[in-house]
């Protein structure tokens, strides 16, 4: 899980970003110079830590309208395990059918659908989408490994394969095997994470794994790259209807902190008293989801609500 080039899930890939914090921050510079707008504020949110009971790792990956939440768990640092929230109630997710090995989940979407990735016995990945008690793997034909890192109301889906180099592709699976393989223009790498119901999508991309770009992704294939103003580092993990980006970037002084991006408007969230903090998720609500770390290092999933703006 500390290899970001060795690992098979978009948590592994994360937590290994996240691990360059707390390692050091002298080597991460950035391609281009930042944009001197806009600005970034600190966001008013009311937070709480939301932990599977004696996990020692917490990590969600998908909220929707309801508040029912989708991620995953790990007991005493071992192999991680998809799950949902619902009704303020843990559950594991389809154990049988997952198996023993690595797991996690997003959603469930707003119809209840989950989705996500599990790692069979040799180690391949391979990606799932969970409707009811309808459950299929989902792999893309010709690639070594496959994740599903978002599947909206429509069923379109949005994944992410990748070979024996390691290298990520991100990819739009319309129906059955209707696949749209895409990357962003020059990069190494493209890891698509989260999709909406108007079919846009966002992620990272990347030419040195160290500094990541965040992109936006139109249903029509465009692509645009952007950066949190003044980041090092910049990732997206999720866009809702509303076209709300949420993610997280890493500043100048190596701290990481998670974003919401409004029409052009960027603010900032920490977890009261966290070392780091990262959104994975947002609903139309505007409410985030995701983890955070706390001094020790180790992972939390939190669920931050936007406070009412005072009025004078």
């Amino acid at each position: 899980m500390s290899n970001h080039r060795a690992t098979n899930s978009r948590l592994k890939r994360a937590s290994a970003l996240f691990a360059l914090v707390f390692m050091s921050a002298s080597g991460i510079a950035t391609a281009e110079a930042p944009a001197p707008a806009p600005t970034v504020v600190a966001g008013s949110y009311s937070y709480q830590t939301v932990d599977y009971p004696g996990a020692s790792q917490t990590i969600f990956w998908g909220i929707n309208d309801f508040g029912d939440l989708g991620g995953q768990f790990a007991l005493n640092g071992g192999t991680a395990h998809a799950m949902v929230y619902r009704h303020g109630r843990f559950e594991l997710l389809d154990p049988a059918r997952l198996g023993t090995y690595f797991s996690a989940a997003g959603g469930p979407n707003d119809l209840g659908n989950t989705y996500g990735a599990y790692a069979d016995a040799t180690g391949i990945q391979h990606g799932f989408v969970l409707s009811g008690t309808r459950f299929e793997t989902e792999d893309f034909p010709g690639h070594l490994n496959s994740n599903v890192d978002g599947y909206n109301k429509f069923g379109t889906i949005l994944g992410v394969y990748w070979d024996a180099d390691g290298k990520f592709h991100g990819v739009v699976r319309h129906g059955r095997n209707l696949d749209t393989l895409f990357d962003v223009a020059g990069s190494t790498e493209t890891y698509p994470l989260g999709i909406n119901d108007l079919e846009q999508s966002v992620g990272y991309w990347d030419t040195d794994p160290a500094v990541t770009h965040a992109f936006l992704r139109e249903a029509n294939g465009k692509i645009t790259s952007f950066d949190v103003p003044g980041a090092t580092t910049t990732t997206a993990f999720a866009i809702n209807d509303l076209q709300q980006i949420g993610g997280y970037y890493i500043d100048t002084s190596g701290a990481l902190h998670a974003f919401v991006e409004t029409d052009g408007k960027y603010v900032s969230l920490d977890m009261p008293g966290s070392a780091g903090t990262v959104v994975t998720t947002i609903n139309n609500l505007g409410i985030v989801a995701g983890e955070y770390f706390d001094a020790a290092g180790e992972q939390h999933g939190f669920v931050a609500t936007p406070k009412p703006a005072a009025h004078h």
